[in-house]
Parts: C-alpha cells; structure tokens; sequence
C-alpha cells in the first residue's frame, strides 16, 4: 500500500482501538466522491499502513 497523510479522522480511528484485543488490527475508511483511504492500526493504536483507493469498479477491484 502507498503510505499517504491521514486526515484529522485518524485520531477517532486511533481511540477506537481501546477496545481492540491484543493482537487485532482496526482499519478504517475515510470515503470520498473520487478516492477511498483506509488505514490499518494495531490494537496499541499504532498506525501499521495506509492506502488510497479510487472509489470506482476498479479501485474496489482489489478489495472485493
């Protein structure tokens, strides 16, 4: 995945993780009219990867 700047949503996505078990991982989408971006953090908050997606058939191609 292309590593991109997260919005200020990914502090919402990050207190979500409180009550993520060790060992699992919270992936949130921010969606767009155009793109998609997701991000993956860990049960810690720790953001592991991100990715930018375009909101089309082909960008939900992979995902599907």
């Amino acid at each position: 995945m292309t590593t991109l700047s997260m919005p200020a949503a990914f502090h919402t996505l990050q207190a979500a993780t409180a009550a993520a078990a060790p060992g699992s991982v919270v992936l949130g989408v921010d969606t767009h009219k155009d793109v998609h971006v997701g991000a993956v953090l860990d049960h810690l908050g720790g953001l592991l990867d991100t990715g930018e997606f375009p909101a089309t058939a082909a960008g939900y191609g992979p995902t599907s």
